[in-house]
């Protein structure tokens, strides 16, 4: 999902965008970023970004520009962020349920800006 996917979808549905940041380099990247010729051609291809969306309709989960959790909301859930282990989860008067964000490669000061973030959320709804 580029960027302006992302920028589109939550004005569409009015959402806020958790955390958003520059995704891991592989081992092929940064020997090509080594190499002075390819560096301009990677800069313009590289681009890729992980995100942790939250909207009224769904919870997306993206990790180098690729969704690995795209779950559907119907409204009466509980969002909640553990940065102990990290995880997002939702819980509903039915199940529980929670997806890792160990990929997303979580900071102590961006789980805090998660925290916040959710609950400006939450309270705006």
């Amino acid at each position: 999902m580029t960027k302006k996917e992302v920028d589109k979808l939550i004005k569409k549905e009015s959402g806020m965008i958790l955390l958003d940041k520059d995704s891991e380099d592989k081992f092929w990247e940064i020997v090509f970023k080594q190499i002075s010729i390819l560096t301009f051609i990677y800069a313009l291809l590289r681009q890729k970004n992980d995100y942790l969306i939250v909207t009224e309709k769904r919870i997306l989960f993206i990790i180098r520009n690729k969704i690995i959790e795209n779950k559907i909301l119907n409204g009466t859930e509980r969002l909640t962020y553990n940065g102990i282990q990290p995880s997002f989860e939702i819980t509903d008067l039915e199940q529980h349920y929670s997806f890792s964000l160990i990929k997303l490669r979580v900071s102590y000061k961006e789980a805090k800006l998660i925290r916040e973030r959710l609950s400006k959320f939450i309270n705006q709804k």
